[in-house]
């Protein structure tokens, strides 16, 4: 019995040894929506920040975070046939941390993203097909904590960002 116990803590022993002692979480916020109207357009804009919660569970406090990070924003382009009317964006940033101390949970905030809105008015087309409503969209945010350039800590949501989009 004392064999099957000793096996499998050497088998799961690499898996807990590189356990991170941070967890990051990040909610999404956005602010009023602006409108406003041109000719036959409606615009609306929202700006989308997210708010990053680091916490540090190990007992020792930690200095010099760097903390980056990607939003992958969906942009649509009014007037453009559907097909090419989609790119995604990536919006990166990063804040630098000066010290969290151990047990201890500290919040920062991104940059804000703009994100926008256009519509055309009812009974209006584009004369070359173009799509008549177009909207960005956040698809998920990718962040990365390092000490020292080795990386610390990493929080993806949602987790699909990594197999459909690379880091840099």
């Amino acid at each position: 019995m004392k064999h099957k116990a000793l096996v499998f803590a050497l088998m799961f022993f690499p898996i807990l040894a590189q356990a991170s002692d941070y967890e990051i979480t990040v909610d999404r916020k956005k602010d009023a929506l602006s409108q406003s109207h041109e000719g036959s357009i409606q615009h609306n804009s929202q700006n989308w920040v997210g708010e990053v919660k680091l916490t540090n569970h190990g007992f020792k406090d930690s200095p010099n975070l760097d903390l980056q990070y990607v939003v992958f924003v969906k942009r649509q382009d009014l007037g453009i046939k559907a097909d090419a009317a989609e790119h995604v964006e990536k919006v990166r940033g990063s804040l630098q941390i000066p010290s969290v101390k151990g047990g201890a949970t500290t919040t920062a905030n991104t940059n804000e993203v703009k994100l926008r809105r256009q519509q055309l008015d009812p009974h209006t087309v584009f004369l070359n097909g173009g799509i008549g409503k177009a909207e960005d969209t956040v698809l998920g945010i990718w962040v990365r904590l390092s000490q020292g350039g080795k990386q610390v800590a990493e929080y993806v949501n949602p987790t699909t960002l990594t197999t459909k989009f690379k880091w840099e």
